[in-house]
């Protein structure tokens, strides 16, 4: 491709560099020696950075961080020994991912500019998206390919999953569930090139299965799977097939035997007040919610309070973080001091996030529950769903597509956020299904996040985390990271963090 750009730019005292998502020139065309050796001397040559955070506003970094193609003449670059240059910049865009996958830089002496050299450039990097676009082709038939090869025996269930699309034979559209669709697609995860595994599913029919994961070379990250459901065994039920729940389960009847104080953590919108209510049970429970100390005043609250401390059954204060220090000694009274016939539950933010006071008093408590954030259960986000769906609106179901667009939010309101989505998304429908376009507009992205590895969503976590820690600033956000901007752009694009 690039040689035929060469051809095409002889004469013109230009070249043109093809830079990757790091800016990182890959490759070159020079229409003659003379300005190769002048951007040589330039330190551009393959191998070069020209990212914005080393060479500041120029054709390369500059196009990758707006996504749009740039003209840089003269004194426009940052740096003094660019200002002799004119320069042109073009994202490549994935046709398919709709990824910046690269920049298409032109550049030369500023006095042999061209205003055709911007539509010549546009063109090329339009000549390499078609290319992506065949590309991406090929890798789908590869895998319908290897589907067609095994897809015809019968009784067994047979699929083939990549980021665009799913096909099964018909004993799969009998055993698997839209559920299922996910699981399979984070099974994929962990193989390599060429990779396969065997392992013990639960299905979401109850039925247990052994499903084999085999990578498909050239297939562009997709899988084929071959599922062989066990008839005989019986189904078991919803609540049981995530271990994450059983360990919650079993917590949380390990806290309701237990009269020591207990204190349940986890972000807001975590579960905190149902978690409470499953330990309190049955008998009397009285509720305390310092958020209302602003409205009925710190006397009444505390009246209150004392007044329940005097009488048998669980009380929960909700919030503890928020109740003022001078009323902590009341609290730490009723924690430390054991009392026929009743219970402090205290619910709060992470021990990390507490004051110190408060923390002080959570670690009294010697019963602990702490409750895992939703973005870090994607794996269970079609389990998780549907039962939140079964109580929403009964009967209805989410798509393959919805499930993934789901999985690849990064809820920072946790389950009651979900709730909301899920409510909006069921009143919008117009069939008993729930498709993309029936989510809220900001959750209908179906993204590479939701296919990511356990150690790149904690690093696309920790980069989103950094950046609302610093207003969104890139600059800053590097720097607490501990990494370079260009690299920080770069890791975003690669894990689809928008900012």
């Amino acid at each position: 491709m690039l040689e035929q750009v060469g051809q095409q730019i002889a004469g013109t005292g230009f070249c043109v560099l093809l830079a990757d998502r790091d800016c990182r020139v890959v490759a070159s065309v020079y229409a003659d020696g003379t300005i190769r050796r002048a951007v040589e001397r330039l330190g551009v040559f393959d191998g070069a950075l020209l990212g914005e955070d080393s060479a500041g506003t120029n054709a390369v970094g500059t196009p990758l961080e707006t996504g749009r193609s740039m003209v840089i003449h003269g004194d426009e670059h940052f740096l003094e020994s660019f200002k002799g240059l004119s320069c042109y910049g073009h994202p490549v865009i994935h046709p398919v991912t709709k990824r910046v996958e690269g920049i298409l830089d032109m550049t030369g002496v500023a006095a042999h500019a061209n205003p055709l050299f911007a539509p010549f450039l546009a063109r090329a990097a339009s000549d390499i998206e078609a290319r992506l676009l065949e590309g991406s082709k090929a890798s789908e038939r590869r895998l319908v390919d290897a589907f067609q090869r095994i897809s015809h025996h019968k009784h067994v269930a047979v699929a083939a999953i990549s980021d665009d699309f799913l096909l099964t034979n018909r004993t799969a559209m009998d055993v698997l569930d839209t559920e299922d669709h996910a699981t399979l697609r984070e099974l994929a995860l962990d193989l390599g090139a060429d990779g396969s595994r065997v392992v013990a599913v639960d299905l979401a029919s109850g039925i247990r299965a052994k499903v084999k994961a085999d990578r498909v070379a050239g297939a562009d990250g997709g899988a084929l799977f071959t599922v062989f459901a066990d008839k005989q065994r019986s189904p078991i039920r919803r609540s049981e097939q995530s271990s994450r729940r059983q360990r919650y389960e079993h917590d949380v009847r390990l806290a309701r035997t237990d009269a020591g104080a207990l204190s349940i953590s986890g972000e807001p919108g975590s579960g905190r007040t149902t978690a409470a209510a499953e330990v309190a049970g049955e008998g009397p429970v009285r509720w305390h919610n310092a958020t209302s100390i602003a409205f009925d005043g710190v006397d009444d609250w505390t009246r209150r309070l004392v007044d329940a401390g005097r009488q048998p059954g669980v009380i929960v204060v909700e919030d503890v973080e928020l109740v003022p220090e001078t009323l902590l000694p009341i609290l730490t009274d009723l924690v430390s001091t054991p009392r026929d016939g009743h219970r402090v539950v205290l619910t709060g933010a992470p021990m990390s996030h507490l004051p110190t006071a408060t923390a002080a008093l959570v670690s009294r408590c010697p019963n602990r529950l702490h409750l895992t954030p939703l973005r870090e259960r994607r794996s269970e986000m079609a389990e998780l769903a549907r039962t939140m769906l079964d109580d929403v609106a009964p009967g209805v179901r989410l798509a393959p597509s919805a499930l993934d667009a789901l999985a690849s939010a990064h809820w920072p309101g946790n389950f009651a956020e979900l709730k909301v989505v899920l409510t909006s998304a069921a009143d919008a429908r117009s069939s008993d299904r729930i498709d993309v376009a029936d989510l809220p507009e900001d959750y209908r992205s179906s993204t590479r996040a939701s296919r990511l590895g356990g150690r790149e969503q904690a690093e696309r976590t920790a980069i989103i985390d950094a950046l609302k820690t610093c207003g969104g600033n890139k600059s800053h956000a590097s720097m607490q990271l501990g990494i370079s901007r260009s690299t920080l752009y770069a890791r975003m694009r690669a894990l689809d963090v928008t900012c």
